[in-house]
């Protein structure tokens, strides 16, 4: 595998013979004006990679930041509709509840008519008979 670390250190070593070149006024052949031209490269994409993994730490902290506050959201939600649950079982239960009072109503009043029927049919019945044995 190609180390990076070795070919950091031999460009730096190049670059650095063919500045002090530049530096003392001689001139530079287009080899060493590719390593120049490379130094120059690898610094560009070094500040890139900086830049770049900057900006996805901060696109990346973005998204936490945006998935916590959907987190948030969801559980706000979840519990309004834990709540309207809540309030509907109230209301089922006091429907079932109003339900049972009109059962029990319309039964009290059924017992109520079988023995006014019943009391009514022993009289009439008992008038009949009186009639029957008078007559």
């Amino acid at each position: 595998m190609f180390d990076d670390k070795f070919f950091d250190n031999w460009l730096d070593t190049q670059a650095q013979k063919v500045m002090e070149q530049v530096a003392s006024g001689q001139s530079i052949s287009s080899d060493q004006m590719m390593i120049l031209m490379l130094k120059a490269q690898t610094n560009h994409f070094a500040h890139l990679d900086i830049d770049l993994r900057s900006e996805m730490h901060a696109l990346r902290e973005d998204m936490d930041k945006r998935f916590e506050l959907m987190q948030v959201e969801t559980v706000k939600r979840f519990e309004q509709v834990d709540k309207r649950f809540e309030q509907m079982q109230i209301e089922t239960v006091k429907r079932f509840e109003q339900v049972d009072k009109r059962f029990d109503q319309l039964t009290s009043r059924m017992d109520h008519f079988m023995i006014w029927s019943f009391a009514t049919t022993l009289t009439v019945g008992g008038i009949v008979i009186a009639a029957i044995k008078f007559l």
